[in-house]
């Protein structure tokens, strides 16, 4: 009785695992359907090429590639404390190059 009732449990938990698995995966978005943004990723790439190049390296790598501090810190053989300055340093003359962030924006 015992393995009859832990076989059907299982396989109860795996039919449900399967189900909600098919159901996520057909109710992701269409990745194509993505608004296209072109203006908006052109002035951010002229912006940040007046960058120096370690400085937007880490830029790119911290926020448009998203990784942690110590990753980045990792792969440009630097310590924490250099990557989080250069960041903030370089952020603040993005927005100084850049003006107010709502004329850039898409949304409303």
């Amino acid at each position: 009785e015992a393995y009859a009732r832990t076989v059907l449990t299982r396989t109860y938990l795996a039919e449900r695992r399967r189900r909600l698995r098919d159901m996520l995966a057909h109710s992701r978005p269409d990745p194509r359907s993505a608004p296209d943004h072109t203006d908006l990723r052109v002035t951010l790439i002229s912006a940040l090429a007046e960058l120096p190049p370690r400085a937007r390296a880490m830029v790119v790598l911290r926020y448009w590639e998203d990784q942690s501090v110590e990753s980045v810190a990792e792969l440009l053989k630097c310590s924490e404390s250099t990557v989080k300055s250069q960041c903030s340093r370089s952020l603040t003359k993005l927005r100084a190059q850049l003006g107010e962030a709502h004329i850039y924006s898409t949304g409303s």
